[in-house]
């Protein structure tokens, strides 16, 4: 979702350089950041997609599998602690190569209420 009014904040000076403009457009504070600065964000929705490989008993079938994943009491914040446990484990490990992201679309008011901003 884009924004109005970007104003340049104290927050937005380099700190190496505290002259009262914004690091990244040189607007002053209190003026309006340049339409191509770095500091005007808008919100998107975009999907990410992980690939892994996992272990599961030898009886399920497919649909057993994805009822385990998307409806039982099984939370994807236990995903989350593997990959941690992975990297930790192995530092030169990376999620990369098993990620991939897609544009969805602009993000609306609703959107940013029910995801909240994510980055």
């Amino acid at each position: 979702m884009k924004k109005n009014n970007l104003i340049v904040k104290e927050e937005d000076e380099a700190p190496a350089r505290p002259d009262g403009t914004c690091f990244y457009c040189k607007q002053k504070i209190g003026e309006e950041h340049l339409e191509n600065c770095y500091k005007r964000e808008r919100s998107v929705v975009v999907e990410f997609t992980i690939r892994v490989v996992t272990k599961e008993p030898e009886h399920w079938t497919p649909d057993d599998i994805e009822f385990h994943y998307n409806e039982s009491s099984w939370c994807a914040d236990n995903l989350l602690n593997s990959l941690v446990r992975r990297q930790k484990s192995n530092p030169d490990w990376c999620l990369c190569q098993f990620t991939k992201a897609k544009y969805i679309k602009e993000a609306s008011e609703i959107d940013e209420e029910e995801f909240d901003v994510f980055v």
